[in-house]
């Protein structure tokens, strides 16, 4: 009896840790924030009493520029790490596809995202003060992808609300959406070889609309392709190895004994970072404000 009641203890605090964050379950749009199909008011930030369109049409702006700005700092550490060993139009191709999943994933699981950062995080750093100076991204990769698998399944296993058993349909969707948007991306190179922030600001609002396309018909034929556990440890696999790999890379910029190549994709990733995430920020945050202003519906089944 003393096991059993150890395991429900157990198992009701990890209950407490998975909804301490209490941020919110974003659907598959940007903008819309039901936590089920209930009407975009009831839960919305912005109250009935105090609701006017306006303001409406600024929140709905800035939701999709955080968009943006998580596509921009999701793409320059993919592109980089990806063209310190890859041909340019390779990089641009896998950066698009990775931005696309790793934004989507993100953002249509806000809580996992925040305890997967909060679990990854802690294992990479570990891993690192023990392993001294760590030449290859392999390990810390291997390192946070593991973490977030552990969180993801746990979450899946322990949240029943979470719209997480839906993460199988959305990362079909980004890499179908990432895929075709990276045909932008290659012609762009092309012509613009030198122009990588005005390629981020574009490809950004394109992947959102092409996802959300995408995505109507994944959801409906995938959504329930896995069970949640295996759907949160997918969701952790991918996002965790992003971080365990980004805080590798970052890292190279203070430590001039690894990898000079490595160390230079650092650099650059610091010099750009910003720009990209403001330009595309500003675009999506325009592609918000049309949106929201005419009403417009992209194919998400849950678009108001």
């Amino acid at each position: 009896m003393g096991v059993i009641h150890n395991v429900t203890r157990a198992r009701a605090n990890l209950d407490v840790f998975f909804n301490a964050a209490a941020a919110p379950e974003y659907d598959e749009d940007p903008e819309s924030l039901e936590q089920r199909d209930t009407p975009l008011m009831q839960t919305h930030p912005i109250s009935e009493k105090h609701h006017s369109r306006p303001l409406e049409i600024f929140y709905r702006g800035l939701v999709w520029a955080f968009v943006g700005a998580l596509y921009a700092a999701m793409f320059v550490p993919a592109y980089e790490a990806a063209s310190n060993v890859l041909p340019l139009w390779i990089s641009v191709v896998l950066a698009t596809i990775a931005a696309t999943v790793g934004g989507a994933l993100v953002y249509s699981s806000a809580q996992l995202a925040v305890h997967t950062a909060f679990t990854s995080n802690i294992a990479v750093f570990g891993y690192l003060l023990m392993s001294g100076v760590v030449v290859s991204p392999l390990g810390p990769t291997v390192v946070g992808a593991g973490a977030g698998a552990i969180t993801g399944a746990s979450y899946g296993f322990l949240v029943k609300e979470s719209k997480i058993y839906r993460a199988g349909a959305k990362l079909m969707a980004g890499l179908v959406a990432g895929g075709a948007v990276s045909v932008i991306g290659l012609v762009w190179v092309l012509i613009l070889p030198d122009k990588l922030i005005w390629l981020i600001a574009l490809l950004a609002p394109v992947s959102g609309v092409v996802y959300l396309k995408f995505l109507a018909i994944f959801v409906q034929r995938y959504s329930d392709l896995l069970p949640p556990f295996f759907n949160g440890a997918v969701a952790g696999i991918v996002l965790g190895g992003f971080i365990g790999f980004g805080l590798w890379l970052m890292g190279g910029v203070a430590l001039e004994d690894v990898v000079p190549d490595w160390r230079a994709a650092s650099t650059r990733i610091t010099e750009i970072a910003l720009s990209a995430i403001v330009a595309a920020s500003m675009t999506t945050l325009v592609l918000g404000l049309i949106k929201a202003a005419f009403k417009l519906n992209w194919g998400n089944p849950y678009d108001k």
